[in-house]
């Protein structure tokens, strides 16, 4: 889970990102590979949930710190393809098998 705020959005990108809230909704996510985007139309904090694996590390801490990069870098390059800036953001990881126990 990546979570941040948005930041300094112009006219323009507050009116896409309203326009589009509908298809963000937390009701409509997943955890997905490429990562799902959830926000509110009030366009103050958005989330990413992805579904990472990791079966290279030796330890949890290792597995968690290489998702938590990634799901960084994945949603960096999703928020700048979109062209919207950000501030805050931060990954916290969950290992599944540890649930699943």
């Amino acid at each position: 889970m990546v979570r941040g705020h948005f930041y300094g959005l112009d006219a323009r990108q507050q009116a896409n990102l309203r326009a589009a809230a509908g298809d963000h909704e937390i009701f409509k996510s997943s955890y997905t590979r490429e990562g799902t985007l959830t926000y509110e139309p009030n366009l103050v904090a958005f989330s990413f949930r992805f579904e990472l694996r990791d079966t290279d590390s030796e330890t949890d801490a290792e597995a968690e710190q290489r998702v938590t990069e990634i799901a960084l870098d994945r949603a960096r390059a999703s928020l700048a393809t979109m062209g919207v800036d950000h501030r805050h953001l931060r990954a916290t990881a969950t290992n599944m098998a540890s649930v699943w126990e």
